[in-house]
């Protein structure tokens, strides 16, 4: 079985100083398809129909609307409108209001880049452990890592067969790797809050000054701007 995606932005981002490769690849990721969604993707049919049926999350709509194509954005958001006007029929009972209700609520749930990424991302998940257990210099890269986030660790370990033979060593090295970033991490969020006492008010923050945007990173994710 070959890899599932190419490996060069892997190496790339896990060589990058930062709490979490995987939320440096899915920036990228990200990125891509906001550039697809801009420019040739909103002539396409097949996606003019995905995001009728899907639509945007706020975090995207944002992120669209923030780049320079307004045009591509309000077409397909028009696309989207035309889809929930189906659901706002009126209703005549409380039951099928409810019904209504639900149907809204799940409706403003879906979004279709965020599927779009996700599918990426297994990929990525699948790739990084094939590469634990077919590229011996990728092992060190991994263990000099500073760690992932939650999200990223978690989707990690959900992946970890597809290491192969070295599926148990895989989880092993890195539930340590995460374990051990975690703990420098709260090493310095610790530091942080002690450097609140009077009596530690010439000690030097050094990297404890970082330390809370390095655990809301750890927690939740690298901040997308």
């Amino acid at each position: 079985m070959g890899y599932h995606i190419d490996t060069g932005l892997i190496h790339e981002k896990f060589k990058v100083d930062c709490e979490c490769p995987l939320c440096e690849i899915q920036k990228v990721v990200e990125e891509q398809f906001l550039y697809e969604f801009l420019n040739d993707a909103v002539m396409e049919d097949n996606t003019r129909i995905k995001v009728g049926q899907l639509g945007f999350c706020s975090k995207h709509f944002d992120m669209l609307f923030s780049r320079q194509n307004k045009l591509s954005v309000a077409l397909q958001i028009g696309t989207r409108v035309d889809q929930l006007e189906k659901l706002l029929s009126d209703k005549k009972s409380v039951s099928s209001a409810i019904k209504q209700a639900n149907a809204l609520d799940k409706a403003s749930k879906t979004c279709v880049l965020c599927d779009y990424v996700e599918d990426s991302m297994v990929k990525y998940y699948k790739t990084i452990a094939q590469m634990f257990e077919r590229e011996r210099e990728f092992y060190k890269t991994l263990i000099k890592s500073k760690g992932f986030c939650l999200h990223h660790y978690a989707e990690l370990l959900r992946y970890s067969r597809y290491a192969g033979f070295l599926a148990k060593d895989y989880v092993g090295v890195i539930a340590g790797v995460e374990k051990r970033n975690l703990e420098r991490v709260r090493q310095d969020l610790k530091k942080f809050c002690d450097k609140h006492d009077y009596r530690n008010a010439l000690e030097p923050l050094g990297n404890a000054e970082t330390a809370l945007p390095r655990m809301r990173e750890k927690l939740y994710g690298k901040k997308i701007d």
